[in-house]
């Protein structure tokens, strides 16, 4: 696969921002871009809705709900991650569940 350079423009508080949750997951900024770019190829759509304000269009509790269990469901897999257990995950491509282990190691759930 051939690369190809990008360059964007963004708000220097927006980059850095980004680049403290890209780190805090152990991710570089190209890596971070590079797997949203491939996440907008594999669906041929963006990745998550496009709202003025989430929580004014689903509520301030069910906004705090989602908030609170994104939190919750990360904390669980950097959790897992450092103490070495598998972490549950889906694959888009194969459109198939699969255990990830700290080594890379993938276990796809038998097909039915």
């Amino acid at each position: 696969m051939s690369e190809a350079r990008l360059s964007i423009r963004v708000d220097a508080e927006t980059k850095a921002q980004a680049d403290r949750v890209f780190r805090k997951i152990g991710l570089t900024m190209s890596s971070g871009v590079a797997i949203y770019l491939a996440k907008v190829a594999a669906e041929q759509a963006i990745p998550f809705a496009l709202t003025l304000n989430r929580e004014e269009e689903i509520g301030k509790d069910a906004y705090a709900f989602e908030q609170a269990a994104a939190l919750a469901a990360r904390d669980s897999i950097q959790r897992m991650q450092y103490e070495a257990s598998p972490v549950a995950r889906y694959d888009d491509e194969k459109k198939q569940p699969y255990l990830e282990y700290a080594d890379g190691r993938r276990e796809y759930a038998p097909e039915d």
